[in-house]
């Protein structure tokens, strides 16, 4: 068997069991033979139990529950905005903008979801500064992200891997993470 088929196999396990039963009823053992594969090669291919349901779920999870490693978040950021984009989810980031111009009190709309998805994004990344700057920029990202997915039609499903589009978008997110780190 070959890499990638595995790799496929484990994803398509993972998202049904994840699906079924969330995050914390799924093993690694049961995924493994879901997919027919060692637990070992699963932890190989993904790192964790935790870095799989962020490739292979398009159900949410707080990150912060998942207690990801720090130098894995701007991936898994990115990659459930792909996710959602793939499943044909409706994406919250995608939300926003619609919501805010047609409430019937965009000021107030606007600043309750700015505190709302920066207070989300600060709790992730562990930005403690007093600005909130860190997770502003992350913030910024993950909503250019989805509304150049959904408006512009950037990185198309059937041109561009998805794994790809992962790995070019998260590490400039991910500076931003490592920046939060650095100031506590």
């Amino acid at each position: 068997m070959s890499t990638d088929n595995g790799r496929a196999r484990i994803r398509k396990a993972a998202a049904e069991l994840f699906s079924e039963r969330g995050f914390h009823d799924v093993t690694v053992r049961e995924i493994a033979e879901t997919a027919q594969v060692s637990p070992a090669l699963v932890i190989k291919l993904f790192g964790s139990k935790a870095e799989l349901y962020t490739v292979a779920s398009t159900v949410t999870v707080p990150l912060a529950d998942l207690d990801l490693p720090r130098e894995r978040l701007g991936r898994a950021l990115v990659q459930q905005i792909l996710n959602r984009r793939d499943a044909g989810i409706i994406d919250p980031w995608q939300t926003l903008v619609p919501r805010i111009k047609q409430s019937p009190t965009p000021e107030i709309t606007q600043h309750e979801l700015r505190e709302k998805y920066l207070n989300g994004i600060a709790q992730i990344i562990g930005d403690t500064s007093t600005d909130r700057r860190h997770a502003s920029a992350v913030a910024c990202q993950m909503l250019g992200l989805a509304e150049g997915l959904r408006v512009l039609g950037y990185f198309p499903e059937d041109e561009f891997d998805a794994d790809d589009v992962v790995e070019q978008y998260a590490s400039g997110v991910q500076v931003h993470i490592d920046r939060a780190a650095a100031q506590s």
